[in-house]
């Protein structure tokens, strides 16, 4: 389940993939979000995987950066995984680790800092 939505105390607005760079030239799979993986939030009854979020751990077990929140409440359920692309590393929802970005770069994801334009050299 996604979430669109304005947060009230600081009126950021969350909006899936919001972390990557070019929306279009990524590739997105299917994946089970865990219920009881260590990363899972818990905000009053609900219980969610914030999208952003390295999967299915921030260290060399890496494999992709879930796209959306996945609400896990009821248990596991579906979502989508990013699972290569370019990503601003500095909107991710907590610091990349240096392994599981070794990882991630491995299966064809770039890091940019928001901001950095690269451009064709030729």
């Amino acid at each position: 389940m996604s979430f669109i939505k304005r947060n009230a105390t600081d009126g950021k607005v969350y909006a899936p993939g919001y972390f990557l760079a070019d929306n279009e030239n990524c590739t997105l799979l299917t994946f089970e979000g865990k219920a009881d993986n260590a990363q899972v939030v818990t905000d009053g009854d609900a219980k969610y995987i914030k999208g952003g979020t390295i999967w299915p751990s921030n260290d060399g077990n890496a494999v992709g950066i879930v796209y959306e929140d996945v609400d896990v409440s009821e248990g596991n359920m579906p979502g989508s995984l990013v699972k290569a692309g370019v990503v601003y590393s500095n909107r991710l929802p907590v610091e990349l680790n240096g392994a599981a970005k070794t990882a991630l770069e491995a299966k064809g994801f770039k890091f940019l800092t928001e901001g950095t334009v690269t451009r064709p050299t030729a």
